[in-house]
């Protein structure tokens, strides 16, 4: 039985939001979920390069999802954003197989050695779908469907740019010397695509010198062709018109309001990424230790056996059309030169282009063994269905985000330990004051706590943040706010500057948040900042103040009393996935633990003790705990 090609992407699309739907986180996960879920719920500005189309379509997904959390909708909406770009994927594929794979660029007298060109439409779907499905459970890839993150869309933007690019590279045109209408339409929607994807993450240039390599090697680098680029920039700009929701937006004050960009120059600045030009070519031993990084989780994404596929996808490419696969080499070479670059942690996202191109390389060798091996035997096609299943388990339980609560628990847990009226100064953005954005500015929790960013306190553009969502904090260091913002614009300016200078203020700004609001404000740390900043030195109290350990955070006090917890009982469902941030996690909370408990000790309290220690063991069995407190559990 024949089956029709949108019986097979229609249940290939069916099948993989039912997987996707099935991995989707219900909440806040690490990172930046909770900042940018604020930030489209509340129409805010995003941190660098702003993501203002992704801003806006989430805050009207969230109107029109009104009757679930605005962070499942945006989940959701994630979900949707990957699934669109799996179907660009399917659509490339399709445009590989029957407009490039099977026409032969080897010379007319080799051309009975290579694979017959003869292949009908619902094969080329099948094939298309099964490359497409392989490349949707890679774990990256998936991963982009489970929470809230710009890199969703950004698949999406890069994947249908891609495919617009390559249907009017393809597209034949009726006339010889000039453009039609038709060619025309086709490269203006691509250009306007393109623009759209620039407004949501800057990477896109990434497939520049892909799409310049094709576009001229077609077109010839003449007047005509310079000419149809500068007609292509008129809808490109229009597309990039949407940063101008930046300044609209800063002008308005809103609670997140990252890089203020209310002028030119701090518009620019954010829209560059100013602030992280000091993570990118960094060093070469960054370069190589996110190189090696690479490497080791390339094949896992394709759980090792899709690499066999890829590799006969370059054979086969090489033998019948050059110059794609020059194009998707391109992609893949510009991506990991650039990627490797960057000095952060979650570097993964920053791979997808390399994974999708070697996604879209995998098609060709599904062609390949299709008509080498399968192509006489009928149904045998359905074998290579394997592949993609077979990635799907062997990825499921890394992309799996549906048990991932322990980020907004632990959040909440923070939140509801500390006393009314409290500040909290920390640098756990990944951990705790991301996700924090989202309980205070959303869902309006806690609204009572005063949360600072020690390291956000480095940027001129804070202190209106700051002083928009808490004024009598900043009023109270509005003297030396006001000292110190001149000296930062000069080094944010690249002007003449006195490190020393700003390194004084710096410091007396986080004590100014200190001193000036201990009469009235509960003063607590973040573990980092006792374990780095006071350990050092760097930070250093009066010595009539005591810094007591609490549940998850230090408390600042006046006097050398016993001081109760405000609350012990919590729960986090923690992840049993070894991963970096989980382990981060744990250890924070049980360096907290220990430390509460070994207070409990020194004023006898030995029940109090002995709870926070079960904790402690239940979170991490193998722990070596100090002596004192093991001696409790044996008691």
């Amino acid at each position: 039985m024949k089956v029709s090609k949108n019986i097979y992407l229609f249940a290939s699309l069916l099948f993989l939001f039912t997987v996707y739907l099935l991995t989707i986180a219900p909440g806040v996960v690490q990172i930046d979920s909770g900042e940018l879920a604020a930030v489209a719920s509340t129409l805010g500005i995003a941190h660098p390069t702003g993501y203002p189309l992704f801003t806006l379509i989430g805050y009207l997904f969230t109107k029109i999802f009104f009757f679930t959390s605005k962070i499942f909708a945006l989940n959701l909406l994630s979900t949707l954003y990957t699934i669109g770009g799996y179907f660009f994927i399917f659509k490339i594929n399709q445009l590989l197989i029957s407009k490039s794979l099977t026409e032969s660029n080897i010379e007319k007298k080799k051309k009975a050695k290579t694979l017959s060109t003869q292949i009908d439409e619902n094969t080329i779907a099948f094939l298309s779908i099964v490359s497409a499905l392989s490349l949707a459970f890679t774990r990256t890839f998936w991963l982009q469907s489970t929470s809230v993150e710009v890199y969703s869309l950004h698949i999406l933007l890069i994947s249908s740019s891609i495919y617009l690019f390559l249907k009017a590279y393809f597209f034949e045109s009726t006339k010889t010397k000039s453009l039609d209408k038709m060619e025309l339409k086709h490269w203006l929607i691509f250009a306007f695509v393109l623009g759209l994807s620039f407004t949501n993450h800057m990477t896109s240039i990434l497939v520049l010198p892909a799409f310049a390599y094709l576009y001229f090697t077609r077109s010839g680098f003449n007047k005509s062709s310079l000419k149809l680029i500068a007609i292509m920039l008129i809808p490109f700009a229009i597309a990039l018109s949407t940063y101008l929701y930046l300044p609209i937006a800063a002008s308005n004050n809103p609670s997140i309001n990252w890089g203020n960009p209310v002028d030119w120059e701090r518009f620019k600045r954010h829209i560059m990424g100013w602030q992280y030009q000091s993570w990118i070519f960094s060093s070469t031993e960054s370069a190589s230790k996110q190189f090696k990084y690479f490497i080791s989780i390339y094949p896992v994404e394709f759980a090792y056996v899709g690499l066999i596929f890829v590799l006969i996808g370059i054979y086969h490419l090489n033998k019948v059309n050059k110059k794609i696969l020059i194009f998707l080499i391109l992609l893949f070479v510009t991506t990991i030169l650039y990627a490797i670059n960057y000095d952060i942690n979650d570097i993964d996202s920053y791979f997808l282009l390399a994974f999708i191109s070697s996604g879209l390389i995998l098609t060709s060798g599904f062609h390949f063994v299709y008509e080498k091996f399968l192509k006489q035997s009928s149904g045998s096609k359905y074998l290579l269905l394997i592949i993609p299943l077979f990635t799907l388990l062997f990825n499921f339980e890394k992309a799996n985000q549906s048990d991932n609560v322990q980020y907004q628990q632990y959040t909440k847990a923070v939140l509801n330990s500390t006393e009314k009226n409290s500040i909290v100064i920390s640098y756990l953005w990944d951990f705790f004051i991301s996700p924090s954005y989202y309980f205070q500015f959303v869902e309006n929790e806690r609204k009572d706590i005063v949360i600072i960013d020690k390291e956000l306190v480095r940027r001129s553009w804070y202190f209106n943040q700051l002083k928009t969502n808490y004024p009598v904090v900043y009023n109270r260091s509005k003297n030396l706010i006001d000292g110190f913002i001149p000296e930062l614009l000069k080094f944010e300016r690249n002007e003449n500057y006195n490190s020393q200078i700003l390194e004084k203020y710096y410091r007396e700004i986080i004590l100014s948040f200190i001193l000036h609001n201990l009469s009235d404000f509960t003063v607590y740390l973040g573990p980092e900042l006792i374990m780095n900043e006071i350990k050092s030195g760097w930070l250093v109290l009066p010595d009539s103040l005591q810094i007591i350990p609490d549940l998850f955070l230090f408390k600042i006090v006046k006097d050398t009393n016993y001081q109760p917890l405000i609350s012990k009982e919590y729960d986090i469902k923690f992840r049993d996935d070894k991963s970096y941030y989980t382990e981060t996690l744990k250890n924070l909370i049980v360096t907290t633990h220990i430390n509460r408990a070994m207070y409990e000790l020194k004023f006898g309290k030995k029940q109090e003790a002995k709870f926070l220690v079960e904790k402690v063991l239940k979170i991490s069995p193998e722990i070596q705990l100090p002596d004192d407190l093991a001696k409790l559990i044996v008691e």
